[in-house]
């Protein structure tokens, strides 16, 4: 079932979105009620660079999370692409069944096996999809799509409903912000802000468009108005300040750096204006439209990692940094986790004694070199972050968690029923004795289909988003 926040669209004269009006969008969420959960997710966040960093007292609300909450490792699967492990974690079911992954699927197919899917998405322990340079070209962990024509993914193609369509057919309002394979945006009793863009750049004008909102491209946010509200509150790559740039490397010094160095720094502006973009909207949405779950997704740290690990560690690797080198762009990874540790502290401030968050990522890091992909050094490993703070948690380790039993536990957490289609299972040792006590796990056989969609799921930036693929090594 889909209530107002669904039928509504585009922007009232006078008023606020007609999905947002109504006695549900002011209800007031008591520590009575379910209360409100945050789920914080960061793409390839690792405890091996948390840990020392929550040492030396640099990321302060990480620690609090990890002194007041239940942590352990979130262990994730290969092959490693992020547009298949996020869904994992969306539906709770895995691959072969929610049926994404990879970034693209054969021209005209639906995301499954056979259709430019697993066939296409094998990796070795160090590499895939998402580690383009793990491999040469044809080699193990190499992307096998060939010349075959290909679309990017989009949420037309999951075949599992996620947790957004879950909760609106609970009647529960639900915000997402960035959540990879979310375009185009579809109906639910709340708000999406979807992911087409992160791919996006405009090869034939150099004009980077990663994290912007560009006009003309249909289904971007739900309800379909709200992007025009969102529109001043993009960042380019080209706005951002220097300022916040000497916080990750020396701006003084990348002209001083090889070309293909120089490249990656380019690089890492896109992720970083797609990031703040992502901030800014998330905190916007957040305080004026209450729900039940926010969901917002921030992928700088993975591309940090995947290209400066070199820089941070280069004891780590067969291959010696210029020393100048490391001086411009060794605290980039440190400082980004630096970076989301203030945002998570801003949802952290607003967060009541009725009220949970939950930190993730997909997977972790470790470094590997070939020295045929000189530009990323650093690549996926299984290792992933999971921590529960707030409402409901126990404090303590978590054992055992996987991606697929992270909707069953935020489910448990909202007091809705599990359904036996589900892979996983709640993480029941993080939760405390007597909130489970109260909220006795209960079953449904299912949750019924993946939502529907309406209108076009291709757009006139496909092929800039598939040749941005291309030149980074994903697909040949």
């Amino acid at each position: 079932m889909v209530m107002a926040c669904a039928r509504g669209e585009g922007t009232p004269e006078g008023g606020g979105h007609p999905a947002f009006d109504g006695p549900a969008a002011a209800r007031a969420l008591s520590s009575a009620g379910p209360g409100r959960i945050v789920v914080f997710g960061i793409d390839g966040a690792d405890w091996r660079v948390i840990d020392p960093l929550i040492a030396a007292g640099r990321l302060p609300n990480l620690s609090r999370i990890v002194r007041e909450g239940a942590t352990g490792t979130l262990m994730s699967m290969e092959p490693s692409a992020s547009p298949s492990l996020w869904t994992t974690i969306a539906t709770g079911v895995t691959p072969d069944r929610h049926g994404i992954h990879n970034f693209v699927v054969a021209a005209g197919g639906k995301g499954g096996p056979g259709s430019g899917g697993e066939g296409g998405a094998q990796a070795g322990a160090h590499g895939g999809p998402e580690d383009p340079e793990a491999a040469p070209a044809g080699g193990r962990g190499a992307p096998a799509w060939g010349q075959a024509a290909v679309r990017p993914v989009t949420s037309t193609m999951r075949q599992a409903p996620a947790f957004w369509n879950i909760l609106t057919r609970f009647d529960r309002r639900v915000g997402v912000v960035g959540w990879l394979v979310t375009w185009p945006a579809e109906p639910i009793n709340g708000y999406i802000v979807s992911s087409y863009l992160p791919y996006v750049y405009n090869w034939s004008t150099g004009r980077p468009l990663k994290g912007t909102i560009v006009k003309g491209i249909p289904h971007q946010t739900f309800p379909e108005g709200l992007v025009d509200e969102l529109e001043p509150l993009k960042v380019r790559p080209q706005d951002l300040d220097t300022a916040l740039l000497d916080r990750f490397y020396d701006t003084t010094g990348v002209g001083q750096l090889p070309s293909g160095d120089r490249e990656c720094v380019t690089g890492f502006r896109w992720s970083l204006a797609c990031d703040e973009t992502y901030r800014r909207i998330g905190r916007s949405l957040f305080a004026r439209y209450p729900v039940d779950l926010f969901a917002v997704y921030f992928g700088g740290a993975d591309v940090a990692s995947h290209r400066f690990w070199k820089f941070a560690h280069p004891e780590a690797l067969d291959y010696r940094v210029r020393p100048e080198d490391a001086a411009v762009l060794g605290r980039v990874i440190d400082a980004y986790y630096e970076h989301l540790d203030g945002i998570l502290g801003e949802y952290l401030a607003d967060l009541g004694p009725a009220d949970t968050l939950v930190v993730l990522s997909d997977h972790g890091f470790q470094p590997v070199w070939d020295p045929a992909r000189p530009a990323t050094s650093g690549h996926h490993r299984l290792d992933g972050v999971i921590a529960l703070w707030g409402r409901g948690i126990a404090p303590g380790r978590i054992e055992g968690a996987r991606l697929v039993d992270v909707l069953p536990t935020l489910l448990v957490l909202l007091d809705l029923p599990l359904a036996s289609t589900l892979v996983g299972a709640p993480l029941v040792g993080a939760l405390d004795a007597s909130f489970v006590r109260a909220h006795p796990i209960r079953q449904v056989a299912d949750y019924g289909p993946a939502a529907g969609h309406e209108g076009p799921d291709v757009s006139d930036l496909d092929d800039n988003v598939l040749e941005r693929l291309r030149s980074l090594g994903y697909i040949d």
